[in-house]
């Protein structure tokens, strides 16, 4: 599969006229509130609240700090660079950083900067999947936007897609199959993932396959990769078409409500 490369927009031969694609910062992507993102529809599916007007996705939480770091390092290497900064004596800080740029960042301490070295080597020296070609070749963290026909508008930003894979990384204390397929229902990743696939079907034409990378966030740091099955990919679908439905009806009942002028 191959995507024409564009600083801006692009739109493939095999995709839909609906979809396009940006390459922008992370910060640009969220910015964009005409459309809704994965994010936003786990959250209403947590809190069945679906605002009449757009809202942004809340900021990664500070636990969250060595995933989002890993994830940086791994697949925005320019991100890593302008927002991070690395307490280790091994790691000289960048010549010319002020005082007030280098607080703005977040820091990292010398154990955390040695776990994310051991953690990327982890993930690229993977041996029963080509994570590395795929991490190298890969699209990364592009920017899709579609309009379905039902005059739905949503985006999604994949951690990585290469050939006919979706790739997505995620950090866990515990990366074991029984542990992580907890984490996936309690936190919608399979949602996300249907959500991905539909994305990278509507740019590229192709369903993709989608693989997990957990990587243990704790020592040893151990790879677990697991791809969903076509029968879980099936099932995440129908969920999220559901939850795409209630999402529109709440919405437009949400803006009536708003639009009803106030009694007394």
């Amino acid at each position: 599969m191959q995507i024409p490369t564009h600083p801006s927009v692009m739109m493939p031969p095999g995709g839909e006229p609906s979809c396009f694609s940006h390459r922008e910062p992370l910060s640009a992507y969220l910015g964009r509130l005409d459309y809704v993102s994965s994010s936003v529809l786990r959250r209403f599916a947590r809190t069945g609240v679906a605002p009449a007007t757009p809202t942004s996705v809340p900021p990664v939480p500070k636990e969250a700090t060595l995933g989002d770091a890993l994830h940086a390092l791994l697949l925005e290497p320019e991100r890593m660079e302008q927002e991070f900064i690395g307490a280790d004596a091994g790691v000289p800080a960048p010549s010319g950083l002020s005082e007030q740029d280098a607080l703005a960042r977040t820091w990292l301490s010398a154990r955390e900067c040695n776990a994310l070295r051991t953690m990327r080597d982890a993930v690229l020296r993977y041996p029963r999947v080509p994570l590395a070609h795929w991490l190298e070749a890969g699209e990364k963290e592009l920017s899709i936007y579609w309009t379905d026909p039902g005059e739905g508008r949503w985006k999604a930003r994949p951690d990585c897609f290469a050939g006919d894979v979706i790739v997505e990384l995620k950090t866990a204390s515990d990366p074991r199959a029984s542990r992580f397929g907890k984490s996936r229902r309690h936190f919608g990743y399979d949602l996300q993932a249907a959500h991905y696939v539909e994305a990278v079907s509507r740019l590229t034409g192709v369903t993709p396959r989608f693989v997990y990378v957990a990587v243990e966030s704790v020592h040893p740091h151990t790879v677990w990769v697991y791809e969903m099955s076509a029968d879980e990919l099936r099932q995440s679908r129908d969920a999220l078409e559901t939850l795409k439905t209630r999402f529109q009806e709440a919405r437009a009942a949400a803006e009536r409500q708003s639009e009803t002028p106030a009694q007394g």
